[in-house]
C-alpha cells in the first residue's frame, strides 16, 4: 500500500512540476523537425491520474503539444467530475504527503 501511495505522490509531483516549468510555453521554441517534435510531446506529457483523497475524487493529465512554431501546454484538472484549478491538486497532493507521514510514524 506504501509503495503505491509513493507512486501515486511521484505522478502528481510530475504533473504539478510540469505545469510549473511549461506555464510560458507558448514562447518556447519548439524542434525542428517532427520527429523531433512527437518525441518531446511525448516525453513531456503525462497521462490521467486518479485518485481519492478526502472524500473527493481527483483526475489531474498534462499535455504538451508542438507546432512548427510554438509549443503548447495543457494541464486538464477535476474534482468529483468538475473542472478545477492547479491549486486544488496541489492542496490534494500536500494533504497526501501528510496522511503518508502520518503513516509512516505511527
Amino acid at each position: 500500500m506504501s509503495r503505491d501511495i509513493n507512486t501515486l505522490i511521484a505522478k502528481i509531483e510530475t504533473i504539478v512540476n510540469r505545469a510549473h516549468d511549461f506555464r510560458k510555453s507558448y514562447f518556447f521554441t519548439p524542434p525542428s523537425s517532427a520527429y523531433a517534435r512527437r518525441q518531446y510531446e511525448h516525453a513531456n506529457s503525462c497521462p490521467v491520474t486518479e485518485w481519492n483523497e478526502g472524500g473527493h475524487t481527483y483526475t489531474a493529465a498534462f499535455s504538451v503539444s508542438c507546432s512548427c512554431s510554438y509549443v503548447y501546454a495543457r494541464g486538464v484538472y477535476t474534482r468529483d467530475g468538475h473542472n478545477t484549478t492547479l491549486t486544488a491538486i496541489k492542496n490534494s497532493l500536500e494533504r497526501l504527503k501528510k496522511a503518508q507521514a502520518c503513516n509512516i510514524a505511527a
